[in-house]
């Protein structure tokens, strides 16, 4: 690996700002120290108005993560995300998807295409807020977990090709440290507590889920648009950390079977 003494001023800068987050994240021991610290550190050494952490057991049930970490002007947004846009991420297309594979890395700017409500999730979300820079980090962390990690900041040129080449020097490190620390030292078994977890509307899907019926089956008992009942079903895998509706069919068959 060269030195940065040999190395261009441009690129000096990206190891720089690689090293400076490294410095601020050094020492946490666990992912909730973890996310606190690299969003706080991100934030301050790339100088982005928003910085986000959300995990899940795929990346793209990552965007319901329930409780994401988050600082900065994206705070306000979060409910307005979570009840209509997560779904429509763009970060979370198959497009973006193996771009964030193959580099750990991918920015708005990058992106193309996608399904209309993947256009107006930019359109009329992010730069409704004012958001006009989004940047992606993809980390494989503990348990086989995944996690989106985002920059956000008004001005688009705030992550040019110079900041984009620091960060996937920074996501292989991050992604290393990531998936050797503990989500939670008290974490209880997903099966035993699945139902208790959820509102009694979610708890409501779930079961029907766990009786083997489909979205429509399940929209037309609750008089729900099956899309509705995709969105109920996104959600209680994210909240649960399951990974499909048969893992949750079995939890919620478990879990009625030890009541």
């Amino acid at each position: 690996m060269p030195t940065l003494a040999h190395e261009p001023a441009a690129g000096r800068r990206s190891y720089e700002l690689a090293f400076a987050v490294l410095e601020r994240i050094d020492g946490t021991h666990d992912l909730v120290s973890f996310k606190a610290a690299l969003t706080s550190a991100l934030a301050e050494v790339y100088q982005v108005r928003s910085t986000t952490f959300f995990t899940g057991r795929t990346a793209p049930l990552a965007c319901a993560d329930p409780d994401p970490t988050i600082i900065g002007i994206t705070r306000h947004m979060l409910p307005e995300y979570q009840e209509m846009w997560f779904q429509h991420d763009i970060f979370s297309t198959p497009h973006a998807l193996r771009s964030l594979i193959s580099t750990r890395v991918s920015t708005l700017s990058e992106l193309s295409g996608g399904t209309p409500e993947n256009r107006m999730y930019v359109t009329d979300y992010l730069e409704r807020h004012g958001i006009q820079s989004a940047t992606a980090i993809y980390l494989d962390i503990a348990d086989g977990r995944k996690a989106l990690v985002g920059l956000f900041d008004r001005d688009p040129g705030r992550i040019g090709p110079q900041e984009v080449g620091s960060l996937r020097l920074l996501a292989g490190p991050l992604a290393q440290i990531a998936c050797h620390l503990p989500v939670r030292p008290n974490a209880s078994p997903v099966e035993e507590t699945v139902l208790s977890r959820l509102s009694p509307r979610q708890a409501e899907v779930a079961r029907l889920v766990g009786e083997g019926m489909s979205n429509a089956s399940i929209g037309e008992v609750l008089h729900l648009h099956p899309a509705s009942v995709k969105k109920y079903v996104t959600r209680i895998l994210a909240m649960t950390g399951l990974r499909n509706r048969t893992e949750l069919a079995i939890a919620v068959r478990r879990s009625a079977s030890s009541t």
